[in-house]
C-alpha cells in the first residue's frame, strides 16, 4: 500500500514518469559521435542504438498500457522501472556495439511503462475535458527534465565518458522507483484475469477503423518522427557540419524544450477559451512555418546554430500545442480501455519514429539539409492530413462491450 498522497504531489510523480523516456533519451543524445568515436562506427551503425530503443519503446507501449489494465498501474511502473535498470547496466558495462544496442533495447522496453501508465492513470481519475488540460500539465511539469538532460548528458560525456550517462540512469531510476513504491497509488481495478490478446488487438481493430482516431495517430506520428529525427541527427550536425563542441548540443536544445512548454502552457490556460480543432490546428500549421523557416535559413547561408535552434523551437511549440489535445481525445474515444487505445497510439507513432530515424542514418551530418528537409516535408503532410481529417473534432466513444 501507498501513503496518502495530495493531488498535486501525484501530479509531480506522474510527471516524472511521463518524463523517464525522453529523459533517459536526451541523456544518451549528446553521447552519439562519442559512441561512435569509441566504436569506430558509421551514423548509420550508431543510429542503431537510437532506433532499436524506439522499436522496444514501441512495444513496450503496446504491452504496458494492457498489462496496467489487467493487474494495476502499480505492479506495471514498479516492473517497468526494474527493467530499465537492468538495460542501463547492460549499456554501461557493453564492450561492443551489439551489447550497447541490446541495453538501449531492453532499457527503452521499461521506460514505455511511465508514459502509458502515466496517461492510463490520468484517464482514470479525470474526464476526458480535464484531462487535456492535465497532460498539458504533466508535461510542462517534466520538460524541465527535457531540457536540462542532453546538457547533462553532454557535460557527463566530456568529463567522465559515454558510460557514465548510464550510470546516472540507473541512479536516477532508482530514486524514482523509490518514490513510486511510497507514494504511487492503485487507481484501475484489477480483474486478476491473464491479458486477452484477441480482445485488444479486436479494441485496436475497431480503433483503427474510426477516422478520428486515425488522424489523431497520423498527427502524433508525424509530431514524433520530426521531433526524434531532429533531436537524434543534430549532435552530428552541430560537430560534422557547424564545428561545435557536443556538449553546446544541450545548450541549444534548452530553446526546444522551452517552445514545447510555451506550447503546453497555452493549452493549459487558454483551452477553454478555444476550440481543440483551432488548437490542432494553429499547432499543426506552425511546425510546418518552422521547419520550412530552418531551410530557408540554411538555404541562405547562415549556419550558426540560433538559425537552426531558433525556428525550431516555433516547430516545439505547435507541437507543444497540438499534441496534448490529438493525444486525449485518441484516447477518450476507448473510455473502458484506455489503455489499449494509449497503447495503440504510443506503438504506431514510436514504429513511425524508429523507421525515419533509421532510414535517415544513411545520408549526410556534414551538413544539415537532409536532416531539415525531412522535418519540412513531413510537416507539410500533417497540414494535408489536417484538411483531410481534423483530428480534434469532438467524436464517438468507441463502444467496447
Amino acid at each position: 500500500m501507498s501513503r496518502p498522497v495530495s493531488d498535486r504531489a501525484l501530479l509531480v510523480l506522474l510527471a516524472a514518469l511521463t518524463a523517464l523516456g525522453p529523459v533517459a533519451t536526451n541523456l544518451y543524445l549528446p553521447a552519439l559521435p562519442a559512441v561512435r568515436d569509441h566504436f569506430s562506427a558509421s551514423v548509420a551503425e550508431v543510429q542503431t542504438t537510437f532506433s532499436i530503443s524506439l522499436v522496444t519503446f514501441a512495444l513496450g507501449m503496446l504491452l504496458w498500457g494492457p498489462w496496467s489494465d489487467r493487474y494495476g498501474r502499480r505492479p506495471a511502473v514498479l516492473g517497468g522501472l526494474a527493467i530499465l535498470m537492468a538495460g542501463a547496466a547492460v549499456s554501461f558495462v557493453a564492450q561492443n556495439l551489439g551489447w550497447l544496442v541490446t541495453g538501449r533495447g531492453i532499457q527503452a522496453f521499461g521506460t514505455a511503462t511511465g508514459i502509458i501508465v502515466a496517461r492510463a492513470i490520468v484517464s482514470d481519475r479525470y474526464p476526458a475535458q480535464r484531462m487535456v488540460k492535465v497532460l498539458a500539465t504533466l508535461t510542462m511539469v517534466s520538460v524541465l527534465g527535457h531540457a536540462l538532460a542532453p546538457a547533462v548528458g553532454g557535460y557527463l560525456t566530456a568529463g567522465f565518458g559515454w558510460r557514465s550517462v548510464f550510470a546516472a540512469l540507473v541512479l536516477a531510476t532508482a530514486c524514482l522507483a523509490l518514490a513510486v513504491w511510497l507514494y504511487l497509488p492503485e487507481s484501475s481495478v484489477r480483474t486478476g484475469a491473464p491479458p486477452r490478446a484477441v480482445e485488444m488487438l479486436a479494441t485496436a481493430g475497431r480503433l483503427l477503423r474510426m477516422p478520428l482516431f486515425v488522424g489523431c495517430v497520423a498527427q502524433t506520428a508525424i509530431i514524433f518522427s520530426t521531433f526524434l529525427v531532429f533531436i537524434s541527427l543534430a549532435p552530428y550536425v552541430m560537430v560534422s557540419a557547424l564545428g561545435r563542441p557536443s556538449t553546446e548540443y544541450g545548450m541549444y536544445f534548452v530553446l526546444i524544450a522551452a517552445g514545447y512548454f510555451l506550447g503546453n502552457w497555452s493549452v493549459s490556460r487558454f483551452m477553454g477559451r478555444r476550440e481543440p480543432q483551432r488548437v490542432v490546428a494553429a499547432g499543426v500549421i506552425l511546425q510546418s512555418v518552422g521547419t520550412l523557416a530552418a531551410l530557408g535559413f540554411v538555404a541562405l547561408g547562415l549556419f550558426h546554430p540560433l538559425w537552426i535552434f531558433l525556428p525550431m523551437s516555433l516547430v516545439s511549440f505547435g507541437q507543444g500545442l497540438a499534441l496534448p489535445n490529438v493525444t486525449a481525445t485518441a484516447v477518450s474515444l476507448a473510455p473502458q480501455q484506455a489503455g489499449v487505445a494509449s497503447s495503440a497510439v504510443g506503438f504506431l507513432q514510436q514504429i513511425f519514429g524508429a523507421l525515419c530515424v533509421q532510414g535517415m542514418g544513411i545520408f549526410p551530418t556534414d551538413t544539415p539539409f537532409p536532416m531539415l528537409i525531412f522535418c519540412a516535408a513531413i510537416c507539410i503532410v500533417g497540414v494535408v492530413i489536417l484538411r483531410v481529417v481534423p483530428p480534434a473534432e469532438t467524436g464517438q466513444p468507441l463502444d467496447t462491450k
